[in-house]
């Protein structure tokens, strides 16, 4: 089979748009799938398989962009059905996040395609979506949690083009992490302390305010905060400083390929989601959210402590794989927290399980999943 990956996302960032976009190229690869990635152009000098930290193993195609986020996505959608109406003969269909393409290949071009869904529409995008969701040409239509599967079929998609796959883990990446205290060592970080470690974004509605004043009931424990916008850093460092919670550090962004070294440092990983949890943009994703963390934590093999949001409990099971506790909730956190810090046996269960369950969700399962029957 061969495969043209059309992606538009913001490279060289924070989000986890390209992270996926890089990682689902790289399993389709892995897994023999001749495939091709069509992103927009971009002047960062380094090394973009290395920055995220997969092989050059499939064909890198750039178009010019434009700076200006709508702007991109709407013309590499142009510029990319173009690109794969002369180029047809050469792949056996198309796989996208962009629905500006997916609206073009499927009405104008006649192009086999398979969108590939992670948030609801915007109200631009409607139009778009009615257009095409009844097209024989959209072969697939892809969620990555049930939640976002229900939305979209509230919106009249067809049933049988829906397929659900929850974003996925590099297990090879989680392999070969070293133990706890190697972590520690690499990254300067105290052997004899507790370690409780949350990776990711924090935009609002991540609860990264709960685990400040979980830190002021937990002193004799280092909160880790591994990722996060410059801007909100630095709003939450003001907040920890104001409550003197000194055993409260954000480390700030690092590269993809090295945040298993943090989650490996760690005691517990948390995911303390609020029922208010949005994802770029602002809008509220507590439904359908499908966070690439949840799955590299259970890979970890460290115990998680997580808020039983809809869309986390998808995959998150209390008691079997991770502790899930109500959002919003400090008290319950807290509790949540120290319970898998004192109880050793509980943890390493936890934490065997995920790691056993994750193997369902590698990215070359979720391609799988994506591709079964064709």
């Amino acid at each position: 089979m061969r495969v043209v990956y059309v992606g538009s996302p913001p490279l060289f960032s924070r989000g986890a748009s390209a992270i996926h976009v890089m990682k689902m190229c790289h399993a389709m690869a892995k897994l023999g799938i001749g495939v091709e990635l069509v992103l927009p152009s971009y002047n960062n000098k380094t090394d973009i398989f290395e920055y995220y930290g997969v092989e050059p193993n499939f064909k890198l195609t750039t178009f010019p962009s434009l700076k200006n986020p709508s702007a991109r996505h709407i013309g590499h959608g142009i510029l990319s059905s173009i690109y794969t109406k002369i180029n047809r003969k050469n792949f056996d269909l198309v796989l996208t996040r962009n629905i500006f393409y997916t609206y073009l290949s499927t009405r104008l071009f006649n192009i086999p395609t398979i969108y590939d869904a992670h948030h609801p529409l915007v109200k631009a995008a409607h139009f778009l979506f009615n257009s095409f969701k009844d097209s024989k040409h959209l072969i697939r239509f892809s969620t990555n949690s049930k939640g976002l599967a229900d939305i979209y079929m509230k919106l009249g998609l067809p049933e049988d083009k829906l397929i659900v796959a929850p974003n996925g883990v590099d297990l090879e990446k989680f392999a070969g992490i070293p133990t706890k205290e190697e972590a520690r060592k690499q990254l300067n970080l105290p052997i004899d302390k507790k370690i409780v470690c949350y990776s990711g974004n924090s935009y609002s509605g991540r609860g990264i305010e709960l685990l400040i004043e979980a830190s002021l009931r937990l002193r004799e424990a280092l909160f880790l905060i591994v990722g996060g916008l410059e801007s909100d850093i630095e709003n939450y460092n003001k907040i920890a400083q104001e409550k003197r919670a000194e055993n409260f550090k954000l480390v700030g962004f690092v590269p993809h390929k090295n945040v298993p070294l943090y989650i490996s440092s760690a005691d517990v990983l948390v995911m303390p989601y609020t029922s208010r949890m949005t994802i770029k943009g602002g809008t509220t994703a507590v439904e359908f959210t499908s966070p690439i963390k949840l799955f590299e934590y259970m890979a970890s093999r460290r115990p998680i402590v997580a808020t039983s949001l809809p869309s986390i409990k998808e995959i998150l099971k209390d008691g079997s794989n991770a502790l899930l506790v109500e959002p919003d909730d400090v008290d319950l956190l807290v509790k949540g927290i120290k319970r898998v810090l004192e109880d050793h046996a509980l943890a390493e269960k936890l934490a065997i399980q995920a790691a056993s369950d994750v193997k369902k969700y590698t990215w070359e399962e979720r391609v799988k999943r994506i591709l079964n029957g064709l």
